[in-house]
């Protein structure tokens, strides 16, 4: 069981900047602290977006800048990933579509925190290393992998994963990944093809992780 709440920090003076970035977080069931200066934020808050590189004394926290994101919803998505991290949490997962990108859905606490699509498995295996190291305090660890449309891809997908993984105490399994595309919940703007049906197959196994 969790106790508190995910909280990030937010140092910002462009109000539309603040209010989009407090909208994304809002679907993400994170809450925001907007501050003027970081003398205003709590210790507690250890993630802090923050509009501009300014030389800031961090504390100790951590800073994600505007500029260092392709776009506001990846920077609130890292963020929350974050903040949402630093609690007690049962489960960390990612859910693998291998089709010609690889659509990838993350997952901790059995809520989706962010999507994204990858062009080469290298940086698909960098980025799912990281996420098991930043969560490996997770009681369960989960990668799994769509296996309908090209299951011998899934099998040398699931291979390498496994390699990156080794001793990491990940999971991973190859699961049915039929009727992903149906539209059991519409697809958000600018999300592609591979990361709804990443996110489909995430939501149809949820329920069987808990």
């Amino acid at each position: 069981m969790r106790r508190g709440e995910p909280i990030i920090g937010l140092l910002a003076s462009d109000m539309r900047f603040g209010n989009r970035v407090k909208e994304i977080a809002s679907t993400l069931g994170v809450r925001v602290k907007h501050v003027l200066s970081l003398e205003e934020l709590p210790l507690s808050i250890r993630v802090v977006i923050a509009e501009k590189r300014e030389g800031l004394d961090d504390r100790g926290r951590i800073i994600l800048y505007k500029e260092d994101y392709d776009s506001v919803v990846e920077l609130v998505e890292r963020a929350s990933e974050i903040a949402i991290g630093e609690l007690k949490y049962r489960l960390a997962a990612a859910a693998i579509d291998p089709g010609k990108n690889l659509g990838v859905a993350y997952i901790l606490d059995h809520k989706v925190i962010r999507t994204k699509r990858y062009g080469i498995i290298e940086s698909l295996l960098d980025d799912l290393r990281r996420f098991m190291e930043n969560h490996s305090k997770a009681e369960k660890k989960y990668v799994l992998i769509g296996a309908t449309s090209n299951p011998e891809n899934a099998k040398t997908i699931a291979q390498k994963i496994m390699k990156t993984l080794y001793g990491k105490g990940v999971i991973v399994k190859l699961v049915d990944e039929s009727n992903t595309s149906k539209g059991v919940i519409p697809r958000m703007r600018g999300m592609s093809k591979d990361e709804y049906s990443a996110l489909i197959l995430s939501i149809r196994n949820i329920l069987k992780l808990r």
